[in-house]
């Protein structure tokens, strides 16, 4: 998934982290590919994951500052993402990968896609405006 404008969720600090995120997330999705033993899988889907994982960390710091009323629904839904990952590495034996490069990079693109329209863009929106989001 590549960084663009639509993806901009309104928190500046935020804004611009997630590009290089992407970045590197998306380099480690294309090593996959050219991995050949489960070690070097398993080395880029933990990358994968610490990405995310400081991404979420600071996103989540932000929202506490913010005291964002949707904190705990926010976190819930970067802990289930986390454990998607958890459960693809969980997959990779010695002779079987589990999970394609495709698949993982389908799966992160449209969770992605998801989180940031339903839910990153909702923290945007109140951290612009102030206003909480309708429950």
């Amino acid at each position: 998934m590549e960084w663009n404008k639509s993806l901009s969720v309104g928190v500046p600090e935020f804004d611009k982290m997630l590009p290089a995120v992407l970045e590197n997330v998306n380099a480690h999705v294309r090593m996959l590919s050219a991995s050949r033993t489960a070690g070097d899988y398993k080395k880029h889907i933990d990358a994968i994951k610490s990405e995310f994982i400081e991404l979420f960390t600071y996103q989540e710091s932000l929202m506490v500052m913010q005291k964002y009323s949707q904190y705990y629904q926010h976190k819930h839904h970067h802990e289930v993402f986390l454990q998607t990952i958890d459960s693809i590495y969980d997959q990779i034996t010695a002779d079987y990968f589990g999970t394609t490069y495709a698949q993982v990079d389908n799966m992160i693109t449209n969770w992605l896609m998801q989180h940031i329209f339903m839910y990153d863009k909702m923290w945007g929106k109140t951290v612009q405006t102030g206003e909480e989001p309708k429950k």
